[in-house]
């Protein structure tokens, strides 16, 4: 959060409740660094009695969580660290299998947070307007302020995510990668065309990626030929800096708690979408494993300081009791590991650490000058602060997207100002003719929503001799 506190969701009543029976237990609560030193040293508890809770993201002093059939905002208004306002936003999302619920609240480039379907749907409805979508078989985003939704190409299992450039990325537990190519906004315009799949598959190696745990593997409940196959990835992400070394830069890091491992696929652009393979040296090994069997990673996200964060549930048992025959339940707790769960921070060694970033503290003019960084994660949180505070004067934002030596920054500086809804004609048709072509799509689509002067209508019809196809496919 721009405070510097971590935000963690806990599934503490996977997979039945708290008693077996139902009962929510779900706990939301922040780490704080209070010492100054990088470490967090104490742990807030900010809400509980949560149904199987799955994402969290700071919002307008609160935050924003996750948790089926609802996603709602809390805030703490008197300062004891605890939440003593809560306000349903969205409902409607169908509760079924924890494994398989709504999920993830990620920014997007577009002003609108993202969330995974879960594999579940349902029939969605803003609190604030009365509204409905239905998101059967499709992604989310939405705009609390507002209380707008809409639905997005999908669906995602578990951990919708997105690069520097705005390309969203999802997958399932048998389908370890997949890019969203074309955006459901622009299908749905004609309900007359049978429109192809909006998704493709990113790994070169087809079908079921092949794995090589370093735990033993263990006598499994059903599936049995998918033992070293991927069978459960989740919670991907993409590194956005280049702190751990520019060979990560834009690698997907896939979470498998199954196998007590992590994936990393290495993903090279490919006309409008992305092929993915091994890095070099990790031809039949895995990026990060354990020979703890207990070992369940379930999220990979890269921190504003560099480091790439890795949750790990931490359970005895990661299959849900659906899925496991009743003899096999008889001899299990399925509860073990309830009072566990960690968080790991993947540094470089000999490299120093950076400090998490208090955005509280600067100013409108000081936030824009942070935004030049390299980290994707820390301009997001930039963004929003920016957005938060509403800065309409910009004139160092928008000297950032004309000039900045990263395509990265000049997008993002592009896109803070289209959420501020300011006038930028001028920057608008610089930016179609940047050299990036990520930037060049970027324009085209914000152009959309403006008043086109003769010069930007000029501009956008020589968009279709583009000598990049990304240039010429705008989202």
């Amino acid at each position: 959060g721009p405070d510097g506190k971590l935000w963690v969701v806990e599934m503490a009543d996977y997979p039945n409740g708290m008693d077996g029976k139902g009962k929510a237990g779900g706990r939301v609560r922040f780490l704080e660094d209070t010492t100054g030193d990088g470490e967090y040293d104490k742990s807030t508890l900010f809400l509980d009695g949560l149904n199987l809770p799955t994402g969290v993201l700071p919002w307008r002093g609160g935050v924003l969580i996750a948790a089926a059939p609802e996603i709602l905002w809390a805030k703490d208004t008197n300062g004891d660290g605890k939440a003593d306002k809560r306000e349903v936003l969205y409902d409607g999302f169908r509760p079924g299998n924890p494994q398989h619920r709504v999920n993830g609240l990620r920014w997007g480039l577009d002003n609108w947070i993202h969330i995974a379907n879960g594999d579940s749907g349902g029939i969605i409805r803003s609190v604030k307007t009365g509204k409905t979508v239905n998101i059967s078989g499709r992604d989310l985003r939405i705009r609390p302020d507002e209380g707008l939704l809409e639905a997005q190409s999908g669906k995602t299992q578990f951990g919708r995510c997105r690069d520097d450039w705005g390309n969203w990325f999802g997958n399932n537990n048998s389908d370890a990668l997949w890019h969203y190519v074309l955006r459901d906004h622009y299908l749905r315009r004609n309900p007359h065309v049978a429109s192809p799949s909006a998704r493709r598959m990113v790994p070169v190696e087809e079908g079921r990626l092949r794995l090589y745990p370093t735990s033993v593997t263990v006598e499994r409940f059903n599936d049995f030929h998918t033992a070293n196959l991927v069978t459960s990835s989740c919670g991907t992400g993409i590194y956005r800096d280049r702190w751990l070394g520019d060979e990560f830069y834009g690698n997907a890091f896939i979470c498998e708690p199954v196998h007590n491992l992590v994936i990393r696929q290495v993903l090279t652009p490919n006309g409008l979408t992305f092929s993915s393979r091994r890095a070099p040296g990790e031809e039949e090994r895995e990026f990060l494993s354990s020979s703890d069997n207990w070992f369940r990673p379930v999220t990979a996200k890269t921190g504003p300081d560099g480091a790439l964060y890795i949750v790990d549930i931490y359970r005895h048992v990661i299959e849900h009791p659906e899925w496991i025959p009743q003899s096999w339940q008889k001899r299990l707790d399925l509860r073990q590991g309830e009072d566990k769960g960690r968080i790991y921070r993947l540094v470089r060694r000999g490299k120093e650490r950076k400090k998490m970033p208090r955005l509280e503290q600067k100013t409108p003019l000081e936030l824009t000058h942070l935004l030049d960084a390299a980290n994707g994660e820390l301009r997001d949180m930039l963004h929003m602060e920016m957005l938060r505070r509403v800065d309409r004067g910009a004139i160092a934002l928008r000297s950032l997207a004309a000039d900045s030596e990263s395509a990265a920054v000049r997008l993002q500086a592009l896109s803070i100002l289209d959420g501020m809804e300011v006038e930028m004609g001028a920057e608008l048709l610089r930016a179609m003719h940047d050299c990036s072509p990520e930037v060049r799509r970027h324009a085209i689509r914000i152009a959309e929503k403006r008043t086109l002067t003769p010069q930007l209508l000029e501009a956008l019809g020589k968009v279709l001799d583009d000598p990049e196809p990304r240039g010429r496919h705008h989202d």
